[in-house]
C-alpha cells in the first residue's frame, strides 16, 4: 500500500491535471486523497511541494526508459527510436505535461518553483542530449547535444501545449517535422 505521501504526490497530480493549478486547493488534494487537510501539511510546506514530487516522480520513470532504451538501441537507430518511443508516451503522458507545463508557467511568477522546474528541465535535456551522443556511438555529451536537446525539447513543449490546448493540432506531423530535423542535425551539423 502506498504511503500517505505518495497517496498525497498522487492526489495532487490527478487534481491538477483533471481540474487545473487553480482549482487544486490543499483541501481538495486532501480529499482526493482520503486524508485530512492536517496530514498534507504535516508533509508538505506547500502544494506546488507535492506537484514537485509528482514530476521528479514521473520524470525518473521518463529517464529509466530512455537510458534504457538508449542503450538497447544502435547507434544508427537512436534518433528514430526516440521518436518512437516519444510518440508512442505522448497521450499516456498528457497528464504529466499538463501538469509540467502549468508548473513550468506558475514558476514565472512565484520564484519558489524555478529551481525545480530547471533541475527537471535540466535533467530531461541532458538525457536527449544523450541520445545525440549515442547516435554517433559517443557515451558523452557535448555542448552543441545539448544545445540542439533543449531546442528539441522547447519545440516538443510548445507541441505539447499546443496539443493540450486544442487536441485537433497535428501532433503527428508535427513530430514527424522534428524528427527529420533532428536526424538533419545529427546528418549535416552545420544546419543549424
Amino acid at each position: 500500500m502506498p504511503s500517505t505521501r505518495d497517496r498525497l504526490i498522487d492526489a495532487a497530480f490527478r487534481v491538477v491535471a483533471r481540474e487545473g493549478l487553480e482549482a487544486a486547493s490543499v483541501k481538495v488534494i486532501a480529499a482526493e486523497a482520503g486524508v485530512t487537510t492536517g496530514l498534507v501539511h504535516y508533509h508538505f510546506t506547500r502544494k506546488e511541494e507535492m506537484l514537485e514530487a509528482a514530476l521528479r516522480h514521473g520524470l525518473d520513470a521518463y529517464l529509466q526508459r530512455n537510458r534504457t532504451r538508449r542503450e538497447a538501441t544502435p547507434q544508427h537507430q537512436q534518433i528514430e527510436a526516440f521518436f518512437a518511443a516519444a510518440r508512442e508516451a505522448v497521450e499516456p503522458d498528457r497528464d504529466f505535461f499538463k501538469v509540467r507545463l502549468a508548473l513550468a508557467a506558475r514558476a514565472m511568477t512565484q520564484h519558489a518553483l524555478v529551481e525545480s522546474i530547471e533541475a527537471i528541465n535540466a535533467a530531461a535535456v541532458e538525457e536527449v542530449a544523450l541520445v545525440f551522443a549515442a547516435s554517433r556511438g559517443e557515451t558523452e555529451a557535448t555542448t552543441r547535444d545539448r544545445a540542439l536537446a533543449a531546442t528539441l525539447k522547447a519545440a516538443f513543449d510548445g507541441i505539447m501545449l499546443a496539443w493540450i490546448n486544442n487536441p485537433q493540432f497535428p501532433i503527428t506531423a508535427a513530430a514527424e517535422i522534428l524528427e527529420e530535423a533532428a536526424i538533419m542535425w545529427v546528418q549535416e551539423p552545420r544546419l543549424l
